[in-house]
C-alpha cells in the first residue's frame, strides 16, 4: 500500500510538473515597445483643421504631434543624427522645419498626418554658424535665416522659392516683420558684442545696416513691437531702438529680471522681487496689471486673432502649483487653478506651454503642457492631469538587468536565519512552508491584485527581471521585462547642481535574505568645483540602502571627478556588498564603501585610463596592496598610437560572459581550443588617405602589459556623419563594423597593373563587417598546458578572419548572451531606417571555406563563404515596429538556456526574447500532450493493476503452499 501511495504521489507531481512547460509559440513572441520623442525645446498649441495640436521639436531632432486626449503620439520625424533640426514654425495646417546637414534644409509638413507637403534644399559652402538659423512666417510667405547671413524667401501658395538674400555679416540670428512698413528685420550680436540691425525690401533689397554698441545685451532679450526695437540689458535696464537710427532710448525701468513679448507692444516684465506685471511700451512704460502671486513662476504665452492669454505657473519644491491665467486684452485674472506635481519624481518645472479653447456653450477651457527638471513633460486639462511622457528615457546614461529573487516573501524566519536556529525548528518551518507552496499550487487561481503583490516574485523561467534605467539629468525608472510595468521612479538629480549621471554598477546581487543593491555614479558642480557623487540604492524598492555598518554612508561626496571605476570581488562581510575602486588621479585612488576587508586582496587588480573617442593613447595601470598595508597604484605602461590615428571605438563586452566549451569541435572530432584572453581590447583607429578617404586599423592589446597581439588595417575604412565603427568582443570572438569609402582610381586606369586593379575593385563603398576567431594554435588538439591564463605567458594567438558586406547602415551593435553560453550566439544590430535586426552566427564564422563544405565541413554547419550577408526579411527583430535612434543593445541571459533577453535603447526602448538555437528546451506545437496524458495515466492505471495483481497472486501462492502442507499431512 506505502508503495502505491509513492507512486500516485510520484505521477502527481509528473503532471504538476508538466503544468509548468513553456511551448514554443510562447516564446520568443513576448516583447514590448516604447515610442518617445525627447525632452522639448520648443513646444506650442496649433490649430490644424479647427482643433488643437501638440507640437513639439526636441533635443533629439524629433517633430512630434502628441495626442491631446491619450498618451500616444499622432506622429513624428526623427531627422537623422547629421540633420540639425534648428527650429519649427506654425503656418495655417501645416508646420515649417529648418534643419542643417551639408545643406539647409526648409521642409513643410502636414500638420494633421505629418506627411512631408514640400522640401526645399539649400546648398551651403560650409558649416559655420548653423546654429544661426531663425523663421518668419507672414501671409503664405516664409523667410528664413540660415547660417546667420543668408535670408531663403518661399511662397507656400506656388510652392516656389522666390529669393535668396546675401547679408553682409555672419552672426545675424533673429527675423521680425514690420508690418506698418512691408519691411524684413533680421538683427544679430557680432563678435565685439554689438547689435546689428538690417531692414530689407521684401524683394531683399537692403535699406539700411545699422550697428550700435552703447549697451551689453543678449540677443535672446530683443523684441519688435512693430514700430521699435525693445531690448533688456544684463543690468535689468529697458531701452528702445529706431530701426533707422543709431541710438538707444532709455525707457526708465529697471530690475527687470525678465521681459516676455505678448503680442506687438504688450509684454509681461518680471522684475527681482518676483513680481509679473503686464505693461504696454510705446516711448514710455505704462503698466496695465499685475498677477497677483509673487511667487517665483514660470510665464507662458497663447495668442490668435481674437484673443491673447498669459499664463503664470508658480516654481516650488512642493507637490503642487498655482497656475494663474491673465486675460491680456482686459488686464484681469481670468482663472486660477493648482496642477499636481510630483517633485520627488519629476523635480521642478522647467517649462510652460499654454493653450486656450472654447467649448461648443463658448466657455473657455486652458490646457497647460509643463516639462519638468528630469526631463518629462505633463499634460493639465486645468486642474485635471491627461497624462505623463517619461521623455526623461530618451537620454539614457546606463541600464541595468537586475534578477529577482526566487521567492521575495512568507519565507519563515528559521529558514532565512539558519545560523541562529535549531534544527527541529528548521525542519519544522520547511515543512510547513512546503506545505503552503503545495496549497497555493492547488489552490485557486489568483487574482490580479495578488499578481500584483507578488510581482516582484521570479518566474520559473526567469522571463520576469528588473529593468533599471539610469539617465544623465538622474531619473532611475524601474521597470519589470515581462509586463512593461513601472515599479518605481526616482529623481535624484535636484539634488546638487549640474548632475550628469553617468554609470550603475551592481554591487550586490539579489538573494532570499538581502535585496538587490546598486551604486549610482554620477558628477557634479560643487561651488564651481567638479565632483562626484555616490548612491547605494535598493533595486527593490528605490530608497538609499541603509548599512548595517553605521559607518557605511548611502550617499557620499567626493570633492573631485573621478577618472574610471570598476568594481573589486571583496565583499563587505554584513551586508555583502562589493567595493567599488574610484580612480581620482593616475596615484591616487578611493573606495566605496572604504572597509578594512580591501586589505585582504591578494593579488593585484590591472585597471587603464584610455583616451576618449578622439584620443590616441592608452595607459595601464596595476592597483595592489603594499607591504605598509596602504593601496598603490603603479603605471605599467603607455601606448601611443602613430600621431595622425585616432581612436574612435573600443571593444564592448556583456557583463555576463560564460563559456561553455573551451575548444571548438570540428567535424573530423578534432579541437581547436579557443584563446580565452580576458585582458584582451579591441581598440579602432582612423586616420586619414591621401589615395583613400581614410584607413581603419584595429589593434588587439593585452590590456595587462600594453602588448599588440593583433594590427589590421581596412583601405577606405572610416566613418560617416551617421555611421561610426562599433566593435563587439564575446568569448574569443571580436565584430567589428564600419563604413567603407571604397577605393577610387588614382590617374588613369591604364597605368595601373591588373592586380592594384582587381584589388581597387574588391573594395566595395558601405557597410563592412569583420569577424575574427582566436585560437591558442593553428594545430588541432594543441592547448597551452597552464590551467589558469596568465597575459605573462608568451601566447600568440591563431587568428582567423572573414570580411562581409552589409547593405543597411549599422548604427549599434551588441550581441545575445545565455545562461551558460551553450546556445549559438546572435549578432545583434540597429539599423538606420529603425530596424533591429539578428545575424545568425553561420554567416558570420570567420572558418568559412571558400570552396563548397565538405561532409566534415556540413558536421560542423560550417557554409561556403561568399562576402554578401544576406539580408532577410525573417531576421528583422522589430517587425513593423519603427524604433528609432537606437545607441545600444544589452542582452542578459534567462533561466532558460535557449533563451536571452534583449532591450535596445537609444530615442526608443525596445525589449525582446532571443533564441539564436530554437528552443531546444521547451515543447514544440507539434508535441502531442493529449496522447501524454493518455500514457501517463495508462501507466498509472498498470502500475495500480500490477502492484494488485502481484500482492493477490503472492496471496495465493502462500495460500496454495498451506493448502498443499495441510494435504500433505491428511495423507500421512
Amino acid at each position: 500500500m506505502f508503495k502505491s501511495l509513492i507512486s500516485v504521489i510520484f505521477t502527481i507531481l509528473l503532471l504538476v510538473n508538466s503544468s509548468y512547460a513553456l511551448y514554443k509559440d510562447q516564446a520568443g513572441v513576448i516583447d514590448w515597445y516604447q515610442a518617445l520623442v525627447g525632452t522639448p525645446k520648443i513646444s506650442y498649441f496649433q490649430k490644424i483643421l479647427g482643433r488643437s495640436n501638440l507640437i513639439v521639436a526636441t533635443k533629439h531632432n524629433v517633430i512630434a504631434n502628441l495626442n491631446l486626449r491619450a498618451n500616444t503620439i499622432n506622429w513624428r520625424h526623427a531627422f537623422k543624427d547629421d540633420d540639425e533640426l534648428i527650429t519649427i514654425a506654425p503656418l495655417d495646417n501645416y508646420i515649417i522645419s529648418l534643419s542643417e546637414t551639408k545643406s539647409s534644409n526648409i521642409r513643410i509638413w502636414n500638420g494633421q498626418n505629418g506627411y512631408l507637403a514640400n522640401e526645399y534644399i539649400i546648398e551651403n559652402t560650409g558649416d559655420e554658424n548653423i546654429e544661426n538659423g531663425d523663421l518668419l512666417v507672414q501671409n503664405n510667405i516664409i523667410f528664413a535665416l540660415i547660417h546667420g547671413n543668408t535670408i531663403i524667401k518661399i511662397n507656400n501658395i506656388s510652392r516656389s522659392q522666390e529669393g535668396k538674400f546675401k547679408l553682409n555679416s555672419n552672426y545675424y540670428t533673429k527675423l521680425f516683420y514690420d508690418k506698418k512698413n512691408n519691411k524684413v528685420l533680421t538683427i544679430g550680436k557680432n563678435e565685439k558684442n554689438q547689435l546689428m540691425v538690417t531692414v530689407l525690401e521684401s524683394d531683399g533689397k537692403i535699406i539700411s545696416e545699422k550697428v550700435t554698441s552703447n549697451i551689453e545685451f543678449e540677443i535672446s532679450d530683443v523684441f519688435f513691437t512693430n514700430e521699435s526695437l525693445v531690448i533688456k540689458d544684463i543690468n535689468g535696464k529697458l531701452y528702445s531702438l529706431d530701426p533707422s537710427k543709431d541710438s538707444f532710448k532709455d525707457l526708465s525701468f529697471e530690475n527687470v529680471s525678465e521681459l516676455i513679448q505678448v503680442k506687438d507692444n504688450n509684454f509681461i516684465i518680471k522684475t527681482t522681487d518676483n513680481k509679473n506685471s503686464l505693461i504696454k511700451i510705446t516711448n514710455t512704460i505704462e503698466k496695465l496689471s499685475a498677477f497677483e502671486n509673487n511667487v517665483k513662476g514660470i510665464i507662458s504665452i497663447f495668442t490668435n486673432d481674437n484673443d491673447s492669454f498669459v499664463s503664470k505657473t508658480t516654481v516650488t519644491q512642493k507637490n503642487t502649483s498655482v497656475v494663474e491665467v491673465m486675460d491680456a486684452n482686459t488686464g484681469k485674472i481670468a482663472k486660477t487653478f493648482e496642477i499636481k506635481n510630483d517633485y520627488s519624481n519629476y523635480g521642478e518645472i522647467t517649462n510652460v506651454s499654454l493653450d486656450s479653447y472654447r467649448k461648443k456653450d463658448g466657455t473657455l477651457l486652458y490646457r497647460i503642457l509643463t516639462t519638468t527638471q528630469d526631463g518629462s513633460i505633463h499634460l493639465y486639462k486645468e486642474s485635471n492631469l491627461v497624462w505623463n511622457r517619461e521623455e526623461s528615457l530618451s537620454d539614457i546614461a546606463d541600464l541595468k538587468f537586475i534578477s529577482l529573487p526566487e521567492l521575495t516573501k512568507d519565507i519563515p524566519e528559521a529558514i532565512i536565519d539558519s545560523a541562529n536556529s535549531g534544527v527541529l525548528s528548521q525542519v519544522s518551518s520547511r515543512v510547513q512552508y512546503q506545505l503552503s507552496l503545495l496549497k497555493g499550487i492547488f489552490g485557486k487561481k489568483q487574482s490580479s491584485e495578488t499578481l500584483d503583490d507578488d510581482i516582484l516574485k521570479r518566474d520559473i523561467y526567469g522571463f520576469r527581471q528588473i529593468l533599471l534605467f539610469f539617465t544623465k539629468k538622474g531619473k532611475f525608472v524601474c521597470m519589470e521585462t515581462l509586463t512593461k510595468k513601472t515599479l518605481w521612479t526616482r529623481f535624484i538629480g535636484k539634488d546638487v547642481h549640474d548632475f550628469e549621471g553617468i554609470k550603475l554598477t551592481n554591487i550586490r546581487s539579489s538573494s532570499v535574505q538581502y535585496p538587490p543593491i546598486v551604486a549610482a555614479i554620477a558628477s557634479f558642480n560643487d561651488n564651481g568645483k567638479e565632483s562626484t557623487i555616490i548612491y547605494s540604492i535598493n533595486a527593490i524598492n528605490g530608497e538609499n540602502y541603509s548599512y548595517a555598518n553605521k559607518v557605511i554612508k548611502s550617499v557620499v561626496k567626493f570633492p573631485y571627478k573621478i577618472l574610471q571605476t570598476f568594481r573589486l570581488s571583496v565583499e563587505e562581510k554584513e551586508d555583502k556588498t562589493r567595493v567599488v575602486v574610484l580612480i581620482k588621479s593616475e596615484n591616487e585612488v578611493e573606495f566605496y564603501p572604504n572597509i578594512p576587508e580591501i586589505l585582504e586582496i591578494e593579488k593585484p587588480v590591472y585597471f587603464n585610463l584610455n583616451d576618449k573617442i578622439g584620443g590616441n593613447t592608452l595607459r595601464g595601470y596595476k592597483l595592489y596592496i603594499n607591504d605598509d598595508k596602504k593601496p598603490q597604484i603603479d603605471f605599467l605602461y603607455a601606448k601611443t598610437f602613430p600621431s595622425n590615428e585616432r581612436i574612435v571605438s573600443y571593444g564592448f563586452k556583456e557583463p555576463i560572459d560564460n563559456v561553455a566549451s573551451l575548444g571548438k569541435v570540428l567535424g573530423n572530432r578534432n579541437v581547436l581550443y579557443k584563446y580565452l584572453n580576458p585582458n584582451i581590447l579591441a581598440v579602432a583607429t582612423i586616420k586619414p588617405n591621401e589615395e583613400y578617404t581614410s584607413i581603419l586599423s584595429l589593434y588587439f592589446i593585452d590590456t595587462v602589459k600594453g602588448s599588440v597581439i593583433h594590427h589590421s588595417y581596412y583601405e577606405g575604412g572610416g566613418e560617416t556623419s551617421i555611421m561610426k565603427p562599433k566593435i563587439v568582443q564575446f568569448e574569443n570572438i571580436v565584430i567589428c563594423v564600419f563604413w567603407n569609402h571604397g577605393a577610387p582610381l588614382v590617374g588613369e586606369l591604364e597605368q595601373l597593373d591588373k592586380e592594384t586593379k582587381k584589388l581597387r575593385k574588391d573594395i566595395k563603398k558601405g557597410t563592412q563587417i569583420v569577424a575574427f576567431e582566436l585560437y591558442e594554435s593553428e594545430i588541432e588538439n594543441q592547448k597551452y598546458p597552464s590551467q589558469e591564463f596568465s597575459s605573462f605567458d608568451f601566447i600568440q594567438p591563431y587568428i582567423v578572419s572573414k570580411s562581409y558586406i552589409f547593405d543597411s547602415i549599422i548604427t549599434s551593435i551588441g550581441v545575445t548572451t545565455t545562461r551558460n553560453s551553450i546556445a549559438n550566439r546572435e549578432v545583434i544590430v540597429g539599423l538606420d531606417n529603425n530596424e533591429m535586426y539578428g545575424i545568425p552566427s553561420i554567416f558570420l564564422n570567420a572558418r568559412r571555406k571558400t570552396h563548397p563544405p565538405t561532409n566534415e565541413d556540413k558536421e560542423e554547419a560550417l557554409i561556403q563563404y561568399h562576402p554578401i550577408i544576406p539580408n532577410s526579411p525573417k531576421f528583422v527583430m522589430t517587425y513593423s515596429l519603427p524604433v528609432t535612434g537606437v545607441k545600444t543593445i544589452v542582452s542578459n541571459p534567462a533561466t532558460l538556456e535557449s533563451t536571452s533577453l534583449v532591450v535596445a535603447y537609444g530615442l526608443d526602448i525596445f525589449l525582446t526574447r532571443r533564441s539564436p538555437s530554437n528552443t531546444f528546451d521547451v515543447l514544440s506545437d507539434s508535441f502531442n500532450k493529449p496522447f501524454l496524458i493518455i500514457t501517463m495515466s495508462t501507466v498509472f492505471i498498470a502500475v495500480i493493476y500490477t502492484n494488485r495483481k502481484i500482492k493477490s497472486n503472492e496471496f495465493k501462492k502462500v495460500w496454495k503452499v498451506k493448502e498443499k502442507k495441510e494435504e500433505e499431512k491428511k495423507i500421512k
